[in-house]
């Protein structure tokens, strides 16, 4: 099984959120804490460039939840496993996470510390832990600062990443799709963060792209609805991959490379082929696929943006360390051809490749993790066809624009705040606490 970071805070909000209140008050607190040294860490890593209102709003947050939450001894229980859970997968992923990224998942955060505080205020008497209002204090805070500057689309993918589970499945044959693409955007995060991806990683992973790509066209033709974006989502991933070419590591690759990314893209084709069949096949039993069948392809296309993020980011890695060497002569063309570069050209010499030197690659990535990301909200926008609609699934169709709808929901959640903490004491600003990992 797989789960995502919004799948996690969306649980905590459904389960703070029941009515009669199904835990106890330990069991919230936990869940605060939790959520506060989640804060606290994203805090540390920095949200703005300097010193900030926002900055400074959301490390007072942490410390309010990380407050609230000693204020009873921790036993456990679904809300505070849930949060701590959550707390770990942000830490984990707090490495690759830029301050776009950050700001989308603080925004999330702070909303289900919320929930969690105002549950505990109704397993209270009224006047008792005015610690939990100082916590949907600085939530609204920020609930506020997030109305007027919500988080990119684009950032907001970090809370769509895959995430598997615990208890892998006993054979190989047996792994689902979803698994595998989790275990996919895992391998390349492990990759990553060692700074070990190399060429034939790269190249796996963009295959593993466009045969996922060309899946989800066969999926859609045998829906009935529009194979073409999907179709042309593959042929970019195909692009990207000859684009890839021009370049060389040195590195040859290890042939048992069991948890790498080419085994996990291995491993992801080969779940596609057992849980859908050939692509021949799909094709050919246009009348016999299941809902589940189609819904198993497109849940899996639906997370291709996470996959072309970590792809974008290995160009820039590799375009700022010049690890990378190439013909001088494949290279693009410079306007100010240095001598040295001018002499490599002429003898056709191998030179370090960086900077501009990767921007044909870094434009073809970047349009087929366009055509992904435009992909995924169409699927993700299907309705009556099988496939599975997330909550609060943001709109990817521009790369770069702002999640509509959040403005209003956030508007309305801190005026919610205000309404419920009218005449309640806000205590002075809670002392910074040092982050718990």
């Amino acid at each position: 099984m797989v789960t995502t970071l919004r799948q996690l805070l969306d649980d905590l909000t459904a389960s703070a959120g029941v009515r009669p209140a199904a835990t106890t008050i330990e069991d919230a607190s936990g869940a605060v804490a939790h959520l506060g040294r989640a804060l606290s860490g994203l805090a540390e890593d920095g949200l703005t460039p300097g010193d900030s209102h926002r900055q400074r709003n959301v490390t007072a947050l942490a410390a309010a939840c990380m407050t609230a939450g000693r204020l009873w001894p921790h036993r456990g229980g679904p809300l505070t496993d849930l949060a701590g859970a959550t707390a770990d997968l942000i830490g984990r992923d707090r490495s690759v996470m830029g301050r776009s990224l950050r700001w989308a998942v603080t925004v999330e955060v702070a909303e289900v510390a919320d929930q969690c505080a105002r549950l505990g205020r109704r397993l209270l008497p009224e006047a008792a832990a005015p610690e939990l209002n100082v916590v949907r204090q600085w939530a609204a805070t920020i609930e506020r600062d997030a109305q007027a500057d919500p988080p990119t689309a684009a950032a907001s993918v970090v809370l769509e990443r895959l995430v598997p589970l615990p208890g892998p499945p006993s054979g190989e044959a047996e792994v689902t799709v979803l698994n595998a693409a989790a275990g996919l955007l895992s391998a390349l995060d492990r990759a990553q963060r060692a700074d070990d991806l190399t060429l034939r990683d790269f190249r796996a992973a963009v295959a593993a792209a466009e045969l996922t790509s060309r899946y989800a066209a066969l999926a859609a033709g045998m829906t009935g609805r529009d194979a073409g974006p999907p179709l042309v989502a593959g042929l970019a991933w195909q692009l990207a991959g000859r684009a890839s070419t021009v370049f060389h590591d040195g590195h040859r690759g290890a042939p048992g490379d069991r948890g790498g990314v080419v085994a996990s893209s291995q491993a992801l084709l080969r779940a596609l082929r057992n849980e859908v069949g050939a692509p021949a096949d799909m094709g050919e039993q246009h009348g016999q696929r299941t809902p589940a069948d189609v819904a198993s392809v497109q849940q899996v296309a639906s997370h291709m943006p996470v996959l072309a993020d970590r792809l974008m980011m290995a160009v820039e890695h590799w375009s700022r360390t010049g690890q990378l060497f190439a013909n001088a002569r494949d290279l693009p063309r410079m306007e100010a051809m240095p001598e040295k570069r001018i002499e490599a050209v002429i003898a056709g010499r191998h030179v370090r490749a960086s900077g501009a030197d990767f921007d044909d690659l870094r434009q073809v990535v970047g349009r087929a993790a366009d055509l992904s990301t435009g992909l995924a909200d169409a699927l993700n926008r299907v309705t009556g066809t099988g496939a599975v609609v997330q909550r609060h699934q943001t709109d990817r169709r521009d790369w770069g624009a702002k999640v509509p709808g959040d403005a209003e929901r956030l508007l309305t959640r801190a005026r919610t705040v205000d309404r419920d903490s009218t005449g309640t004491r806000l205590l002075h600003s809670p002392r910074q606490i040092p982050p718990s990992r």
